[in-house]
């Protein structure tokens, strides 16, 4: 299990870095506050409290309702990612997809590690 708890702290320090990097290539890539800018950073704070969830998990929380709620937040994280990679079939989506869908697998073993143990 240590391992695993390993594997989920780096790969959601990595999904954090996407989403800051990701917020912060909005002002990179749009020159005006526009629709498209606010949902192309939007992604990038999702991926960002995704993260922060994922870190209170790390930290041995035990309280179920951290648990069920980032639980939730990597189930529905994944599947975005996925689609997203799925749409968008190209090197950096599966780049993207990879640490994002290890973090939320891990995430789910270590929560249901802590329900049981």
């Amino acid at each position: 299990m240590k391992a695993i708890r390993f594997l989920h702290r780096t790969a959601t320090y990595l999904v954090l870095a996407v989403g800051v990097v990701h917020t912060l290539a909005t002002f990179y890539f749009f020159d005006a506050l526009t629709e498209r800018a606010i949902w192309f950073s939007g992604a990038g704070l999702g991926a960002i409290f995704v993260a922060f969830l994922n870190l209170g998990l790390s930290d041995r929380s035990r309280e179920a309702r951290v648990r069920r709620l980032t639980d939730l937040a990597n189930l529905l994280f994944m599947a975005w990612i996925v689609l997203g990679a799925v749409a968008t079939p190209q090197l950096p989506s599966f780049l993207v997809a990879t640490p994002a869908v290890t973090m939320a697998l891990c995430g789910l073993l270590l929560s249901r590690q802590r329900i049981n143990g």
